[in-house]
């Protein structure tokens, strides 16, 4: 049938599988065809029936072959129409979920260039298999069974101590880990927020949390988002109108602008929260890419009205959902409860892995090589975008993001729905307002803005506008 090679670092078990998925796929092993049974099998390749039941199980899994009881295994039909239904997408400026969805699913080939992740190469060797291994061999127990609600005490050691050195003080009954940023923030939600409370979101910013807060039913009330912060005196004339629950805002490296809060500026916001006695929710999902000194709300607050949201989602992996909140004793024990009700607990295996990334240094390490490789990308990706018509209100930014501005001419929705035809992922401004305001803006991956596709389509597409 076929043969396996002793020689190969592939296990026989995968060389199974794959050789078997290749006879089906490439029409040598039509549907209904029986394949040979376990141990016909193992005797013709020379393997132990015991990896024939795992290859089996695992083709099985694939849905490339079914087992029929008593009668052995066969090629399964094909589903071509259920397949197309699932992978079909609607289109991805539509909303802020097909969006989402359009970014999580996007393959090898696409130009990313509204995403909010870095280039899959860029994370090298921080989230690689041999790490993985070397974490589930050498921390067996804590990886393999059941996560603390709170989080692993190693990694919540691990996180205190960096936002120690980044001025917060903090300790690890002070944290709680989370299945990313997006997770802490439906949890804070559901312990501080009653429908019908108003809420203050900055405009633009992160299109995903408005939906989020939104299933909560309550009333947004956007900010107006400047380079140097939030426009001040539109927020004290909505805590004077609206007597606000809460604010949340990014204040390094803001998403989608790049921009980051004035110093001065962040002292004035958290006056604001304590004459009004709203919370503030700080996202700094992107901080640790913020070049120099930082000041970060909490650094100045010591969480009394700060509630601190992080993730190492950006930075190590998208498939490594681990992020935490930073908060006063009273709200960690709200939030843990909440948790338990939605998820039980986070994956004690993804929390050992990033303990052991930022214990062994290579966390540092990997985030200096990104923050000095995108302030090149920066650079280049400003000068490419220009040269295409794209406009910037403000070069000061930092990071992964890029916040250029179009011409009134160019019709935006055409150009993000046409832009998948040439397989490119672009994301307009409208998304990231939370009343959905008409806007000529893009948010633009620094990473991708020198792409030729992405400038020969954009050069094309203004032309045409003009």
């Amino acid at each position: 049938m076929f043969e396996l090679s002793r020689d190969s670092t592939l296990p026989l078990v995968d060389q199974i599988v794959e050789r078997v998925a290749r006879l089906i796929q490439h029409g040598q092993l039509a549907e209904g065809t029986r394949l040979p049974s376990i141990r016909k099998l193992a005797k013709l390749v020379g393997a132990s029936p015991f990896t024939v039941v795992d290859a089996y199980d695992r083709l099985v899994a694939r849905g490339l072959i079914e087992s029929r009881a008593g009668r052995g295994f066969f090629v399964s039909r094909r589903r071509s129409g259920v397949v197309a239904i699932i992978e079909a997408s609607p289109d991805p400026g539509a909303n802020a979920v097909s969006l989402a969805r359009a970014v999580l699913s996007r393959t090898s080939d696409i130009v990313a260039a509204g995403s909010g992740f870095l280039p899959d190469n860029w994370y090298g060797e921080i989230a690689s298999n041999a790490l993985l291994s070397r974490v589930s061999m050498s921390r067996r127990p804590q990886a393999w069974s059941a996560c603390p609600p709170q989080g692993l005490t190693e990694l919540r050691e691990q996180i205190a101590n960096k936002l120690v050195q980044q001025g917060i003080a903090v300790s690890p009954s002070n944290i709680v880990t989370t299945a990313g940023a997006s997770q802490a923030f439906d949890l804070i939600s559901r312990i501080l927020l009653s429908p019908g409370d108003t809420v203050l979101v900055e405009d633009p910013s992160y299109f995903v949390l408005f939906e989020q807060l939104r299933s909560h039913h309550v009333r947004l009330v956007p900010i107006p988002r400047r380079a140097e912060g939030p426009d001040l005196e539109a927020l004290e004339a909505a805590c004077r109108a609206h007597r606000p629950r809460a604010f949340f805002l990014q204040t390094l490296i803001h998403n989608p602008t790049g921009w980051s809060i004035e110093p001065a500026r962040s002292h004035r916001i958290l006056s604001l929260a304590e004459q009004y006695g709203f919370a503030i929710i700080e996202d700094d999902l992107y901080g640790d890419l913020h070049e120099g000194n930082a000041v970060r709300l909490a650094q100045i607050d010591g969480l009394r009205h700060v509630i601190y949201v992080g993730s190492f989602t950006k930075m190590i992996g998208p498939a490594l959902r681990v992020g935490f909140a930073a908060t006063d004793s009273a709200l960690v024990s709200q939030i843990i409860e909440r948790k338990v009700l939605s998820t039980l607990t986070g994956s004690g295996l993804l929390e050992a892995f990033v303990s052991e990334v930022l214990a062994s240094g290579r966390y540092r390490r990997h985030v200096q090589q990104v923050r000095a490789r995108l302030t090149r990308m920066r650079t280049d990706s400003l000068k490419a975008l220009q040269s295409t018509g794209v406009r910037f209100d403000s070069t000061t930014g930092e990071g992964i993001f890029l916040w250029g501005r179009l011409p009134e001419a160019a019709n935006l929705d055409s150009i993000v729905s046409r832009g998948r035809d040439h397989s490119i992922l672009l994301a307009k401004g409208s998304l990231f307002s939370p009343a959905g305001e008409p806007s000529q803006h893009m948010r633009f991956n620094a990473a991708y803005g020198t792409a030729p596709e992405l400038v020969h389509y954009l050069t094309q597409c203004l032309k045409a506008a003009a």
